[in-house]
């Protein structure tokens, strides 16, 4: 009773912060954590991929208008048509929007890198759209989470809870790699009910939450998602090799082109007649949409690993916590091996990551 008296003051609250900012003028902030479809003056994407077909996504500008801007802008004037998806990893992303088509972008002025954007109402689930996050903030490329899983935070807590408590384990721990798992587990207690719903319901990332900015949903084309993630992946990505973790497709997945389309208003047509003088009268048309943008030529690029210049971004492991035992390593108790089986905190060694001409991928704290 309790529980849901909670809720549903959050919803009437939610609800009355959305009537206040429309009321005053201001774009309400909308995002993945309710149930997502396309209204009235709603912006989404269409990314078609070649000989896969196309990917639609609402894009949530309220909730991530820096992000949103960028995205629509490199779009517009064609950036990504030619790219590649550079970067697959079952059950976890598939990434692009890299100009060299290897996970480097060449010499990025430091300028042009716009913060992380976080927001109460999106989040890493099945399906959302993000800008992938470097030491510098985002710049281009972009992930699409493709962990269809449903995810139990509460059993990973009370797993978790269990073992840290077990003198046994805790005798075997070093304080900072002990300090470093309770911070985690209180991060994992934190996270709202709602949203460990969801995610118990849809699957996704929760460890990728405010690392990166998740400014879309992808509500159409889950089939194509599906039809890349089962793609053959070989080496060639640097970071993901460092985990002896296969990640670039063997055969290049070309990115035709990314259409936005905005969802505009019914516009009502007044009618006159110049018989009478009387008052027009005004019916209403059926919704009309925004033209779509035209497709631009692209080429097939298949860029090596190895040749990519100037500034990369960094990268982080993509290792995400699974619920299992808490490990004591012995020479390196900061980062955990991607494939063991017993580890429960996600890997992440800051001294490891990677320098400046390395890919940019997806940052976990």
């Amino acid at each position: 009773m309790i529980r849901t008296l909670k809720r549903a003051a959050a919803a009437i609250l939610a609800a009355a912060m959305i009537m206040t900012a429309a009321a005053c003028g201001e774009e309400p902030v909308v995002g993945n954590l309710g149930e997502v479809a396309l209204e009235e003056n709603d912006m989404y994407a269409v990314i078609s991929v070649r000989d896969y077909g196309d990917i639609t996504a609402k894009l949530f500008h309220g909730a991530a208008p820096n992000a949103v801007d960028r995205f629509v802008e490199y779009a517009d004037r064609g950036y990504y048509d030619g790219t590649t998806i550079h970067r697959v990893i079952d059950e976890y992303v598939i990434q692009g929007g890299s100009l060299n088509g290897d996970g480097s972008d060449g010499k990025v002025p430091d300028s042009l890198y716009i913060p992380v954007e976080t927001s109460p109402v999106t989040f890493n689930f099945y399906g959302a759209l993000c800008l992938a996050a470097s030491k510098k903030g985002c710049y281009a490329q972009f992930y699409i989470v493709d962990n269809d899983k449903p995810q139990d935070i509460d059993a990973v807590i009370d797993k978790l809870s269990e073992q840290l408590g077990n003198e046994e384990i805790s005798a075997r721990l070093l304080e900072e790699d002990k300090k470093k798992y309770q911070e985690y587990l209180d991060k994992l207690k934190a996270i709202p009910e709602e949203v460990k719903e969801k995610y118990k319901r849809v699957g996704g990332l929760y460890d990728l939450d405010g690392t990166s900015t998740v400014f879309g949903q992808v509500i159409d084309g889950f089939d194509v998602l599906k039809a890349i993630t089962s793609v053959e992946v070989v080496s060639g990505n640097k970071s993901d090799d460092k985990q002896d973790m296969p990640s670039k497709p063997l055969q290049s997945i070309i990115i035709d082109s990314i259409k936005i389309i905005k969802i505009e208003p019914e516009v009502p047509e007044e009618s006159t007649t110049t018989k009478k003088t009387v008052k027009a009268k005004k019916s209403t048309d059926d919704e009309v949409n925004a033209e779509t943008l035209p497709t631009a030529a692209s080429e097939d690029t298949t860029v090596p690993a190895d040749s990519a210049e100037g500034e990369d971004a960094g990268e982080s492991d993509a290792a995400q916590a699974s619920g299992e035992a808490v490990t004591a390593e012995t020479e390196n108790t900061e980062q955990a091996p991607a494939n063991d089986e017993t580890a429960v905190i996600p890997a992440y060694e800051e001294d490891s990551l990677p320098e400046d001409d390395d890919e940019i991928v997806i940052i976990e704290e």
